[in-house]
């Protein structure tokens, strides 16, 4: 994937009832469709698709609240065929042991892994595009402890 110098900006503003107004540096984006909430993802996947690259997201809530990320186009395996039916859901738990009664639990997926030198320490550099990929290992972290459980995802 290339990554560009300048990233694309999508503008996302959500309206009170949950409908998207979306555009590309200004340029309005499927205006013939009406987007909800929930098509969001579906939405920047096709725009990241088309655009062959990563683009800087900025989603403006009816109240003011805003956000900004990074998405990137959503990895296919090239021999791998495209299946069109929604995927399934699983709700299967988490489970971790080690933390305090009533600490809050963070999850997190892992992205990449980094062996720290001889004094302890490390450091990560992670290229944009790479901070909207996610990764089939994920871990609970203790809030206040620090504890870690490691979980691993089925592929």
């Amino acid at each position: 994937m290339r990554i560009p110098v300048v990233f694309s900006t999508v503008h996302v503003d959500v309206g009170a009832d949950g409908r998207l107004r979306i555009d590309i540096n200004g340029q309005p984006h499927a205006e013939d469709r009406q987007h909800t909430r929930s098509d969001l993802r579906t939405v920047l996947d096709e725009i990241t698709t088309d655009l062959g690259t990563a683009v800087r997201v900025e989603v403006r809530e009816d109240d003011g609240t805003t956000y900004s990320d990074i998405a990137a186009p959503p990895e296919t395996a090239p021999d791998e065929p495209q299946d069109d039916a929604p995927p399934t859901t699983s709700h299967a738990g988490l489970n971790g042991t080690g933390f305090r009664p009533g600490e809050e639990v963070a999850v997190a997926y892992v992205l990449c892994t980094q062996t720290a030198g001889a004094d302890g320490r490390t450091s990560v550099q992670l290229p944009p595009a790479l901070l909207g990929r996610r990764g089939h290992r994920m871990v609970l972290i203790g809030m206040t402890s620090a504890a870690v459980a490691e979980i691993e995802q089925p592929a």
